[in-house]
């Protein structure tokens, strides 16, 4: 048997220019053939972008072989003529007031109309007899004005064919309305302008100007093409372009359109729109702040491509995958990584939105539906024919630059990155490249929807040198850095606090911190989250309370200092108790004891800080209320969501406490960590990942964080360990771990899978662990499977944090619940604890093989948690 390889999938390709349409590697000689697309228009004339006039059969699509299919939004020639083919000069009106001599004919000019190229398809079809209006103004310094359109009460777009024998002319509108450039000439051209205000539209001949004069046009908002008058207004219908069929959107798929576009001033138009049954939808369009931009349904991610004006020509892309959305154009890529497309996608609408809404003005000439690709070929794809676009897309920085160029190209780069953190020289979406080999002494000030990335050859650039950051988010939101160097900061290499959408990608982040700051980070990404309150219910008269405060870890209710030794100042003592009525006593670091709080002495434990002065009588009491978590409000300032830290190397940073690589606190939405290299971090309190303060206590919009494909090593000189999660929900998969203390901790509220980890060398101290959930919050349905646990004391851990758990409700004093876990088919090898559990825990322990474990389960609470029936242990296997 000949094996021979199999064709590549085409989905969909309608290319009008080569005449090649496929659907599902099936090949048709007609786009009209094709059960997939539907197209339609209603026929008429089109203007083409070679600037000739094509006819197309009345009700059909405007489909010219070679050149496209036009889509433009339904519109009206507002005007009472002939004008294509006048018979006479109806509809244009003779002033009273007027040059002497100054006269309105018809005239025959079908040489020139011929000669022009332009109205070819229009003269065979007999749609033109080759008459034109001639407007003549033998005046030498007066005007000859034409009334022609009444303009006044909206917005009118005037135009008209005119050549110039002699002198020239312009249109305008009285009363305000403005006029278009002079224009002159003895050849065709076609001349119009968009009026928002005045009464009359006129043409104007200069003095000593003769005119001519064919298919003038009035209609509302914009110029379309030439629509053919009978001597009363006439409206053309829209266009239609549609693609159906689950099986070309529901799967990862790129969609690449290729279009000649009008200009577009200030109106939003639609090149594509993705959509479902019920509503839900993914558009790209050209929106009005003169940006290629993508939008989802439901969602305030934008990414763009800036200043597409028009006219001219446009080759997009728009990816969607599982990781939500990339558009690309100009040879550049705008990315929405962080919301998944919306389910069961089976309708494009090509030029306009599905329901007709908001159409394009210009020639489709072809569309494509392949598969998902990456961002280099992505980038390749539209690297070509985008000249509708302004030179606005790119600013370039190199050492060697001069902040006084425009920045537009390697040769006109700017110098400094504080020039590149003005905003006010570029547009959102703009990809700011900076030089290979250069190094910047300064912070990088991000701008919104900005990309950062290198240009030319050799190292990656390097900023951040000797500040107390490389990169501040300076109030930006959704940018992205790319394979920059972020090094030698004296404090955190990346510093973000309530940004959002915060992309890093293929960088180098290393060489920051120091061994004197406590708050040393290599990526810091944080957002403002709940915290605790607490308020003051009642005092003696004579007593000062000058401080108080609850944390997270006070027992909710009221905590009451009742005063045991009478006096002012540091005479008076007073006893602190707990809502549950314990006594809060305080060790200090050297093992004494406080029992009291004296007067003028601030008292910190048990959850709560007071500090009282004044006088005190035996007996009285300070009463403060820790209060419920849900009574507390959300914040609504500096709130961060969704984060992408991917294949980075962070390596080599520094701090006194902290250290940590990469912390993530506060951020909801998504929280991507992906493929990223991380050696031991140096901190006595750092660990390699930590994300955290991100679920429903702390945030509105709770957070699924994902950890894939990490390769990372504790640091062993601190007590910490390798990776923390403590979101809503999580997956932790396929990452390469060495531990200290501990390799995996989580504690997610709602749903965690952890598997295919390799984790290994846990074992700091005696309870030491692989994976394992050790926080004070309850958690659910966790599952932890093929992962495989070697050298750590505890392969698999289900315990807590102290004896009372943290609820919206308050906290309570109870061990935590571990409900409806699964930890199956693990392989744990030479660990001192197989699957060790202190907490009430319900679920399955299953098919979990042992090699060189002592004690496979170390179960010390029979107690299960509310709803959960049983901890099933059982087909568990010792090699």
């Amino acid at each position: 048997m000949i094996l021979q390889n199999r064709k590549p999938r085409v989905p969909l390709r309608a290319n009008f220019l080569t005449g090649d349409y496929q659907a599902n590697n099936a090949s048709f000689t007609s786009i009209m053939s094709m059960k997939e697309i539907e197209i339609a228009g209603p026929g008429g004339v089109s203007a083409g972008p070679d600037g000739k006039l094509y006819v197309s059969p009345a009700g059909q699509p405007r489909i010219v072989p070679g050149v496209g299919f036009l889509r433009e939004p339904a519109s009206k020639n507002l005007l009472f003529m002939r004008n294509a083919a006048p018979t006479s000069t109806e509809g244009w009106a003779l002033l009273t007031a007027r040059p002497e001599g100054a006269t309105i004919t018809l005239v025959d000019d079908m040489q020139a109309l011929r000669a022009a190229g332009i109205f070819d398809n229009l003269l065979s079809a007999g749609l033109m007899n080759g008459k034109v209006v001639r407007l003549y103004n033998p005046s030498s310094d007066t005007e000859f004005a034409v009334p022609f359109f009444g303009a006044g009460g909206g917005a009118y777009a005037i135009s008209a064919y005119v050549r110039c024998p002699t002198g020239g002319g312009y249109i305008a509108v009285t009363g305000g309305g403005g006029q278009t450039p002079i224009f002159t000439g003895t050849a065709w051209q076609r001349v119009g302008r968009l009026h928002t205000a005045g009464q009359q539209g006129r043409l104007v001949v200069r003095p000593q100007s003769e005119v001519l004069v064919i298919l003038a046009q009035a209609e509302a908002a914009r110029i379309t093409s030439p629509i053919i008058t009978y001597g009363q207004p006439v409206a053309r219908g829209g266009d239609l372009f549609e693609v159906r069929g689950r099986n070309l959107f529901d799967r990862p798929h790129t969609l690449i359109l290729e279009a000649e576009i009008a200009q577009q001033n200030n109106i939003e138009r639609t090149m594509i729109q993705l959509g479902n049954a019920n509503g839900e939808v993914m558009t790209v369009a050209r929106t009005t702040d003169h940006a290629l931009t993508g939008t989802l349904w439901n969602s305030y991610k934008r990414p763009c491509v800036p200043r597409l004006y028009g006219p001219g020509k446009v080759r997009m892309a728009h990816r969607i995958g599982a990781r939500g959305q990339t558009i690309a154009a100009a040879g550049l890529c705008a990315h929405a990584p962080f919301l998944p497309p919306p389910e069961r996608l089976d309708r494009l609408s090509v030029g306009a939105r599905l329901d007709g809404t908001l159409p394009m003005s210009g020639w489709i000439r072809s569309i494509e539906i392949i598969g998902e690709v990456g961002d280099d070929d992505l980038e390749t794809l539209v690297a070509n024919d985008n000249d509708a676009f302004l030179p606005e897309t790119r600013r370039y920085v190199s050492p060697n630059g001069d902040d006084s160029a425009d920045g537009r190209t390697p040769a006109t780069a700017w110098k400094t990155l504080a020039k590149a953190g003005d905003i006010t020289q570029f547009w959102p979406g703009t990809h700011i490249f900076l030089e290979r080999g250069g190094t910047w002494n300064e912070t990088l000030l991000t701008a919104n929807r900005a990309t950062y990335r290198p240009y030319g050859s050799g190292a990656l650039p390097k900023i951040g040198v000797g500040q107390n950051y490389a990169l501040d988010e300076n109030a930006a939101n959704d940018f992205r850095l790319q394979q920059i160097h972020i090094t030698g900061a004296k404090s955190r290499g990346v510093n973000c606090y309530g940004a959002s959408g915060v992309m890093i990608v293929d960088c180098e982040i290393s060489g920051n911190g120091s061994l004197t700051d406590d708050n040393a980070i290599g990526i810091a990404i944080r957002g403002n989250t709940r915290r605790a309150e607490s308020e003051l219910l009642a005092k003696p008269a004579a007593v000062n309370v000058t401080e108080y405060s609850t944390s997270e870890a006070a027992l909710t209710g009221t905590f009451v200092a009742r005063c045991i030794k009478a006096g002012t100042g540091a005479g008076m003592q007073w006893q602190v108790f707990r809502p549950d009525g314990s006594l809060i006593t305080i060790t200090q670091t050297d093992g004494t004891v406080i029992r009291v709080l004296t007067g003028g002495t601030r008292f910190s434990g048990g959850g709560i800080v007071l500090n009282l002065s004044g006088t005190g009588a035996v007996g009285d009491e300070v009463r403060v209320r820790a209060k419920l978590f849900s009574e507390i409000a959300l914040p609504g300032n500096a709130l961060a969501e969704d984060v992408l830290i991917e294949r980075c190397h962070i390596h080599d940073n520094i701090g006194k406490a902290a250290g940590d690589a990469l912390y993530i606190e506060g951020v909801g939405g998504l929280c991507l960590v992906i493929g990223n290299l991380i050696p031991p971090p140096r901190g006595v309190a750092a660990d390699c990942i930590q994300i955290g303060r991100n679920n429903r206590f702390y945030v509105a919009n709770p957070a699924h964080a994902i950890v894939r494909n990490n390769r990372v090593a504790a640091f062993t000189g601190g007590g910490k360990g390798a990776i923390v999660v403590l979101s809503e929900s999580c997956l932790i998969e396929g990452n390469h771990i060495r531990g200290h203390n501990f390799c995996i901790s989580l504690n997610p509220l709602t749903f965690a899978i952890v598997r295919w980890n390799y984790c290994y060398e846990a074992n700091l101290y005696n309870y030491s662990w692989g994976i394992g959930v050790g926080s004070d919050f309850d958690s659910y349905d966790l599952a932890i499977y093929g992962n495989t646990i070697v050298g750590c004391n505890r392969a698999v851990t289900f315990s807590g944090n102290g004896n009372s758990t943290f609820t919206l409700e308050g906290r309570v004093v109870r061990f935590q619940y571990r409900s409806r876990v699964a930890v199956n088919d693990n392989d744990v090898v030479d660990c001192p604890v197989g699957v060790f559990i202190d907490r009430p825990t319900g679920g399955r322990v299953q098919f979990n093989r042992f090699k060189n474990v002592p004690l496979q389960i170390d179960r010390r609470t029979q107690a299960l948690p509310p709803g959960d029936a049983e901890l099933r242990i059982s087909y568990n296997q010792a090699a």
